[in-house]
């Protein structure tokens, strides 16, 4: 049976930060692939991390029972509708059904909301399957008329500022067409930003694209990740600059007075 695997982390006031030194990557079930969990619990299918393809590697068929999401750092993805590139944000949405392939070196930071079914192959290795709560079951495309990717562009999302100086945020998906009223979220963040004081009603989770910023005084770098649970008082700034996605879960509450949502609610 698998288990939960524990995230490696620095913890201070509920704040989990995991930078790309600390992170562990281990084979996954197919030749090439491999991944690096930030967060994970294969009970669940939750997941926060890295995937890793070499070049000819694939995932293999499998179905998204939720909503899973693939920014693609460099390389990219082709299955039967078209290939994701590097700058994208792919996202399946569920019952999105379809086999990946790489033809070149390729790296994402991925987050996935739910499980994922894969078609059982006698010849996998006694391995964890690339998504977590990977499932072996048959099963056949409930929505064939549909895509099985959203592929965005993100620095093609036009930006707007936030209630925050010195922000600017594209919004990536809203999740509709999900079971969720979650927000996934590009910040910019200049050089010198101070965010002022919130506290969180629900998870939200963060992977740092490029510079750093500091949450609750623990420094996240590029290629590193954040996790913040619910009901944490957060102080986020950044000295000199960053570029972030997030994964919020509900809108959280300014502790300075009203201001729209930082994460697009």
């Amino acid at each position: 049976m698998q288990t939960a695997v524990q995230p490696v982390t620095q913890r201070q006031t509920n704040v989990f930060v995991t930078n790309k030194e600390e992170l562990r990557w281990v084979d996954a079930s197919r030749p090439g692939l491999r991944l690096a969990a930030a967060h994970e619990d294969r009970d669940s299918g939750r997941f926060l991390g890295l995937l890793g393809f070499d070049p000819l590697s694939s995932s293999g068929l499998h179905q998204h029972v939720d909503i899973a999401f693939s920014y693609v750092l460099s390389g990219g993805l082709t299955d039967y509708a078209g290939t994701t590139v590097a700058g994208q944000m792919g996202i399946n949405m569920p019952g999105a059904t379809h086999d990946a392939i790489a033809y070149m070196p390729s790296l994402m930071a991925s987050r996935l909301d739910g499980p994922v079914l894969y078609w059982p192959d006698p010849s996998r290795e006694n391995a964890p399957h690339l998504h977590a709560g990977g499932r072996d079951a048959k099963f056949t495309n409930p929505k064939p008329e549909e895509s099985p990717d959203v592929s965005i562009t993100v620095m093609g999302i036009q930006p707007f500022p936030c209630s925050v100086g010195g922000v600017m945020r594209r919004l990536i998906c809203d999740y509709s067409g999900t079971p969720h009223d979650f927000r996934n979220s590009a910040l910019t963040m200049i050089p010198g930003t101070r965010v002022p004081p919130f506290r969180t009603k629900a998870p939200i989770e963060i992977f740092m694209i490029g510079g750093g910023a500091k949450i609750n005084g623990q420094l996240a770098l590029g290629g590193g990740f954040c996790v913040i649970e619910a009901g944490t008082q957060v102080e986020f700034s950044s000295d000199f600059g960053a570029y972030l996605i997030a994964w919020s879960e509900a809108p959280v509450e300014w502790l300075d007075g009203k201001r729209t949502d930082l994460f697009g609610f």
